[in-house]
């Protein structure tokens, strides 16, 4: 059974195929991104005129309900869902900015971490424990 993405809004599918598709802008460029679902490949597809160089970080939404997928736990990430195989869901945590290679999985088990530059990102609290509510 293929691992299914969602939106943590609208809980969209947002793999219906063999990549992840979300909605990406930067500045005034807008377009939809095609992402694998393989936690720690960071291979992207983006339309031949949409040109992300190292440092840029964008913005993605969910390509159904527009709803923004910026983490409420540190906005330098993007936040999806993923269903895990034996049941329930698991958050998915990847940074923002291209080139920066950190990816989170976070669940009631833990968080685990995938990437070259996750090790910076250690005092990230993806559960929200301590935070100020509004």
């Amino acid at each position: 059974m293929p691992v299914r993405y969602r939106c943590p809004h609208c809980k969209a599918i947002l793999n219906p195929g063999t990549k992840i598709v979300m909605r990406i802008s930067l500045g005034t460029k807008a377009g939809l991104i095609l992402l694998s679902p393989k936690v720690g490949d960071y291979t992207v597809i983006l339309p031949e005129d949409f040109i992300l160089r190292d440092g840029d970080t964008a913005l993605f939404q969910c390509p159904v309900c527009g709803t923004g997928l910026t983490s409420p736990a540190d906005d330098r990430f993007g936040e999806v869902l993923r269903e895990r195989p034996e049941g329930g869901d698991e958050f998915v945590h990847f940074h923002r900015k291209y080139g920066e290679h950190a990816t989170f999985v976070v669940s009631e088990r833990g968080v685990k971490a995938f990437g070259d530059d996750a090790a910076r990102y250690t005092q990230v609290n993806f559960f929200g424990a301590g935070r100020d509510e509004d």
